[in-house]
């Protein structure tokens, strides 16, 4: 019976209809969510403060718009607000506690039996890395299996392939084909015998920090189509089948770093010639080359010779329990001795090699034409590369297929090559390290946009900037670049018919802020009004770079626009995140300076030297109470938990009060300012099974106050005192480094990102939080919430 058919007694009937009605218009908005898809753009680093100023200002049109019909907030982030502890917990709607990301740096959780001294720290891609079998892995280029069972498997088939062919197609007597087949599979044995030894017995790989399971995840649980690229801290989590997921943040280059790039000169100022080369104080390496005859001949290196490392490895192995035989004999043992001490040394020296590539630049008519490999292209001054495709072979079975980009900066007076990150290629990844799921999705995405595209977790030329050793131009147009390809692959995804879900993340808003902050903020100790007025081609427009910044969010609001008119149907809901926001970073903090100065860190007896002042080793350990490392977080010198530690686990919290009263007192006296805005007690701002690697107070300054650099790596800023002694510097100390916009370690309010969509949004009285996101995704999707999540989803109006 239908609805028009239904009989009620006259007031009843009509006050039932009224009401039923009423709810069905109620209920519309969360109804029609569910019927329809779900989009989700994330820009790390997208700030709510700046997005509001430059809308207030008539600016950005498509936030403007989403704030007038839609939903606008500032979202409130993670403490710490790190991107990977962000970004952890906005994937999985879970607080840090839970995820086990704790930031970009952090101390290990080391006992005190393990004879550490100091407390051992480590940047979080290398905190999480094993050594697995190589039986635990897909994709790989020939079966897993002991020699004798390939060679008899390859042999046995080539004989009986070629027993059918020379009896069967050709009509040989049967002794003769017989014979012919039983030589070729002889030769197929010890094929098969080779090809099995070339794969190693162990991979060393990167593995994902977060414990916990992404909302897309139960998305695809539930049965939900799902595409998520760039995902960030998504790397090593393989989803359930219906989602198909790029990685982002975490993912190692090709050469199992941290996004390692070269620069190429014969600057006279630079002696250290390949394959050492010299730090240019990051991840970048520079290398002294010089001109015979108008080329430069030199060579590229890539990822270390895992398999020959490992086939060492198994010679020792082979030696080790051939010396445990007691019944060896001396004339033996003497000789096993000398080749285990030979091997030794050559696994030493294979550790450290890099597998090579030769490049050759060669003068041409004003340009260069520059040869990586077996590939060639012709560059003038100042112009990019297309991709170079390199292949590092390791052995005749197993490579690394990578890519990378050049830029020619100079080509003579002097020379100078600058040679970008090496990515995984995306059509041939390794298969210890996938950076995409389904494995092949990362080729397909490359085939269907007709490129590749960068691979490497932090893309943008962010640290060759910081080093000084590239002008603002090449970071921006590698920037722009970046952008480029991630709009490409989007957007060719957002076509597709088959997904309801549809998350993705853009990097570079965080990148330009990281760098460009010095043109753009007028107090900024390295504001120079004459570069800060230098006029760049950005995005097709020239502008001075104090512009640069106000530039990427209007690249974000045209992005946001474009996906909203072009793709999100009457029904689909659009979601759009960030991270953290961002602020200028003027002035830096020297923590255990500060601890040092109020009486938690006793200096160790005797003169110190400049080089004391790193990685703690200034420390007394025997009556110091706290200590300080990476971006912000100090740690008590806990009793059962440190090496040495002195304080008493009953006696924490008082101490951590007692810290955390003094710290908020923190004053420059140089600018008349209050530094602190909050301090934070993990005991109390996290929960979990998973803070091993937690510290016990995380830092909030005021900007443009932040966590000093020195502090990042466990050091102390020093000073040179009298009869050639170092001692202990000030506090506080102006940032003049090139990164100079930041958010880690400053308060979260004051780093609040942004939150827009085109529904209108029950919000909270304290603002949307990035753990809303998880939970908010899956109600729209009409996907059970799971209860581990730490919030409940934001409601439609």
């Amino acid at each position: 019976m239908s609805f028009s058919q239904a009989r009620f007694p006259r007031p009843v009937g009509l006050f039932s209809a009224m009401l039923f009605l009423a709810c069905l218009a109620f209920a519309a908005p969360i109804s029609a969510a569910n019927d329809g898809r779900l989009i989700v753009l994330g820009f790390d680093g997208a700030d709510g403060r700046t997005a509001e100023e430059m809308m207030a200002n008539g600016e950005l049109p498509n936030l403007k718009q989403l704030s007038e019909t839609g939903t606008f907030a500032r979202l409130g982030t993670t403490i710490p607000n790190e991107s990977p502890t962000s970004w952890a917990s906005l994937n999985s709607g879970r607080n840090p506690g839970e995820t086990g990301v704790t930031g970009f740096v952090m101390r290990l959780n080391e006992s005190p039996s393990s004879g550490s001294t100091i407390p051992p720290m480590a940047y979080f891609g290398y905190v999480n890395t094993s050594e697995e079998d190589i039986g635990t892995f897909d994709n790989l280029p020939v079966p897993d299996m002991s020699p004798p069972a390939m060679a008899g498997i390859l042999g046995g088939g080539v004989f009986i392939v070629f027993l059918i062919f020379f009896a069967g197609l050709l009509r040989m007597r049967l002794p003769i084909a017989g014979l012919l087949s039983l030589l070729l599979g002889s030769v197929g044995g010890v094929l098969g015998f080779q090809v099995s030894d070339y794969l190693p017995s162990k991979i060393k790989r990167w593995n994902n920090l977060s414990q916990v399971r992404n909302f897309w995840d139960y998305a695809g649980d539930a049965g939900v189509q799902s595409v998520v690229l760039g995902a960030a801290m998504g790397f090593d989590m393989e989803p359930p089948a219906g989602v198909e997921m790029l990685a982002g943040l975490g993912v190692p280059d090709a050469r199992g770093g941290l996004g390692d790039w070269f620069i190429y000169t014969d600057d006279p100022l630079q002696n250290d010639r390949p394959p050492k080369g010299s730090s240019t104080g990051t991840a970048g390496t520079s290398f002294r080359v010089d001109y015979r005859d108008d080329v430069v001949t030199t060579q590229l290196y890539g990822p270390v010779n895992f398999w020959e490392v490992d086939h060492l490895d198994q010679e020792l192995a082979q030696i080790e329990e051939r010396l445990s035989d007691p019944n060896l004999g001396y004339p033996e043992s003497i000789e096993l001795r000398d080749l285990e001490k030979d091997l030794e040394t050559r696994r030493s020296e294979a550790s450290k090699a890099r597998i090579p590539l030769d490049l050759i630049v060669t003068k041409r008519d004003g340009a260069a034409a520059i040869r990586i490999g077996e590939q060639e292209q012709v560059l003038k001054v100042g112009e990019w590369s297309d991709y170079y495709h390199l292949n590092f072979k390791l052995n005749p079975v197993i490579s690394v297929k990578a890519i990378t980009r050049v830029k020619l900066v100079s080509l003579e007076k002097p020379f100078k090559l600058f040679v970008n990150t090496i990515d995984q290629d995306p059509e041939a990844p390794n298969f210890w390290q996938p950076i995409s799921f389904p494995f092949d999705y990362a080729g397909d995405l490359a085939r269907g946009t007709s490129a590749p595209f960068e691979t490497y977790g932090w893309a943008c030329a962010t640290m060759p900037f910081k080093d000084g050793e590239v002008e603002p131009e090449t970071l921006l147009e590698d920037i722009e670049f970046t952008m480029s390809w991630r709009e490409r692959l989007t957007y060719n995804q957002l076509e597709r018919n088959d997904w309801r879900l549809f998350m993705g993340v853009f990097s570079v808003v965080d990148r330009v802020q990281h760098m460009m902050y010095q043109y753009y903020d007028r107090e900024h100790p390295l504001h120079d009004a004459e570069k800060a007025a230098h006029v760049v081609t950005f995005f097709g427009k020239e502008m001075p770079l104090t512009e640069v910044i106000p530039e990427i969010y209007r690249q974000l609001d045209r992005i946001v626009g474009k996906v909203l008119n072009e793709y999100a149907g009457p029904d689909d809901t659009l979601l759009v995140c960030a991270d953290h926001g961002f602020q200028s970073f003027r002035r830096q903090v020297h923590l255990n300076n500060w601890l040092y100065e109020n009486g938690y860190i006793t200096l160790k007896s005797g003169d110190l030297s400049k080089s004391d002042g790193s990685r703690l080793q200034f420390v007394d350990w025997s009556q110091t109470k706290a200590y300080a490392m990476g971006l912000g977080f100090i740690y008590v010198n806990e009793e059962g938990r440190e090496y040495r530690g002195i304080v008493k686990p009953e006696d924490k919290p008082a101490l951590l009060e007692e810290i955390r009263d003094k710290l908020l007192g923190a004053h420059d006296e140089e600018y008349g300012a209050s530094a602190v805005d909050e301090v934070y007690l993990t005991s109390v701002v996290q929960s979990g099974d998973h803070m091993k690697h937690t510290p016990d107070i995380v830092l909030g300054f005021k900007p443009p106050y932040r966590a000093s650099w020195s502090t990042s790596g466990g050091g102390m800023k020093m000073m040179e005192g009298e009869n050639d002694a170092w001692v202990p510097g000030p506090v506080f100390t102006d940032n003049t480094s090139a990164w100079s916009g930041g958010h880690p370690s400053m308060s979260e309010r004051h780093v609040r990102g942004i939150f827009a969509s085109n529904r209108r949004i029950e919000l909270p009285a304290d603002g949307p939080n990035i753990m809303h996101i998880a939970p908010t995704s899956l109600a729209i999707l009409g996907v059970d919430v799971p209860e581990e999540m730490d919030l409940k989803p934001l409601k439609m109006k």
